[in-house]
């Protein structure tokens, strides 16, 4: 069986892959090299981490959370800096809003997206757009990994990053494909959709130009269009609501 992806040609054979074989194929596409990471979601230091794996091989970089809990974790466990703030709009910057606990599946957004996520309680946090963040910390231009994985709140959190400034190498962002808004808005923003990995979108800059095996454009198809209708349906559930311990 081919690899899911040339990242050397610049081609893919599989769009859709498991989650398992996501820090594989992420250490492929940088060729082993050291780079700088920008985890925004970072939640736990180690379980289902997008930079935990790249940090042990030397990277460094920045670990965005809200959760003052998982913070705690973070700066115990990881290398990289710690901001302990939600990364949000530039109308929200400044603004401490309500974090609604749902361990990984935690959220700013009025109910988790994950399907069975359940809130049990809340916390309120400070909010700042990435654009600040990283200049504030220092990230260079041109940095190597993005990772926004923040349930359902990415769009208004990407509403706060200059992608033609930064230019990131590769970004991967969570999308249940229940919409094309975060597509579109990468689209826009000058980026290439070239595979998935689990829940996770991979994008890189437009003038990379990969190319696709026909398996790979079925696959695409069945994910953004043929499979929405259903996709919709199942998560137009009702409200997730909190358990207070009295149930």
């Amino acid at each position: 069986m081919s690899k899911p992806a040339d990242f050397i040609q610049r081609h893919i054979n599989r769009f859709s892959n498991e989650p398992a074989i996501e820090q594989q194929l992420v250490q492929e596409f940088f060729k082993g090299g050291l780079g700088f990471y920008v985890d925004v979601g970072a939640n736990d230091p180690v379980l289902d981490s997008q930079s935990q794996h790249l940090e042990v091989l030397g990277w460094t970089g920045l670990l965005v959370e809200p959760d003052p809990d998982c913070c705690e974790l973070l700066r115990q466990n990881r290398k990289g800096v710690v901001i302990e703030m939600a990364c949000s709009s530039p109308e929200n910057a400044g603004k401490y809003l309500q974090l609604n606990r749902a361990g990984p599946h935690s959220t700013l957004e009025d109910r988790p997206i994950a399907l069975g996520a359940v809130v049990r309680s809340t916390v309120q946090v400070r909010c700042e757009t990435l654009d600040t963040m990283l200049r504030t910390h220092g990230a260079p231009v041109g940095f190597d990994l993005l990772s926004v994985d923040i349930e359902g709140h990415e769009l208004v959190a990407l509403s706060g990053f200059d992608f033609a400034y930064w230019q990131p190498r590769l970004v991967l962002i969570e999308d249940h494909v229940t919409h094309h808004q975060k597509h579109a808005l990468m689209r826009r923003n000058g980026y290439q959709l070239i595979l998935r990995t689990g829940l996770n979108s991979w994008y890189v800059p437009a003038k990379a130009s990969y190319t696709f095996s026909w398996a790979a454009r079925f696959e695409y198809l069945r994910k953004y269009y043929l499979g929405l209708p259903t996709r919709k349906w199942r998560y137009s559930r009702p409200a997730t609501t909190m358990d207070t311990g009295n149930a």
